[in-house]
């Protein structure tokens, strides 16, 4: 008897591990919507708002995109340096949770949340790559709220997907907690994309040096 309470103990405790270590599907929390607006050049900039409410008991430290649609892409592979700016991550902004100094001194109201391609988060179980926008610019000492709306951007050759939804495509790290939100909007399709036509011979020369 003592031996099956003992099993069924340890089964609760890992069972009860696992749900801890999952990340928070929280719909209500936190949601966002994209557009995609074309440049010049054959590029387009992506533009997410992303919405946020913790009722104040965690405050968002870095907010992860999934770039799901380009997993198989052969055109991405950003350790090719001729396909290295298919995706080129942009900057965030999201209001501070007080007026502070930012490392120039200078009072700040807004942060400025730095944009960068990553391989994975172990943090919030993300095994792919994805943009990662982080707090460690010039704002890195403010703190954002506990609830609020941030715009974040990032270029890309990728022409825009129509808009889906895409539930849990962007995570939210905040204290403990991996938030995952759902995103309506498009993302970057994988383009026949050549950077060839877009440069001289001689850049092109110097790119195989």
């Amino acid at each position: 008897m003592k031996t099956l309470r003992m099993l069924i103990t340890g089964i609760t405790a890992i069972l009860l591990g696992a749900c801890l270590a999952a990340p928070l599907h929280a719909a209500s929390a936190c949601g966002a919507t994209g557009v995609a607006v074309e440049n010049d050049g054959g590029t387009f900039t992506y533009t997410i708002t992303l919405e946020w409410d913790f009722a104040g008991v965690a405050v968002p430290e870095r907010i992860v995109l999934k770039l799901e649609t380009l997993e198989d892409c052969q055109y991405y592979n950003p350790d090719i340096p001729i396909q290295a700016k298919y995706v080129q991550p942009g900057l965030g902004s999201s209001m501070a949770a007080d007026v502070c100094l930012d490392v120039a001194g200078m009072p700040s109201d807004m942060l400025q949340w730095v944009g960068r391609i990553a391989l994975d988060d172990p943090d919030c179980w993300v095994p792919m790559r994805h943009i990662a926008w982080i707090n460690d610019g010039d704002t890195r000492d403010c703190e954002a709220l506990t609830a609020d709306t941030g715009v974040f951007e990032f270029v890309s050759y990728g022409a825009p997907l129509p808009s889906y939804e895409y539930y849990g495509a962007i995570i939210m790290r905040a204290g403990d907690y991996c938030i995952e939100c759902d995103y309506t909007g498009p993302l970057p399709d994988c383009n026949m994309w050549s950077p060839v036509e877009a440069h001289s011979w001689g850049t092109i020369k110097a790119l195989y040096r």
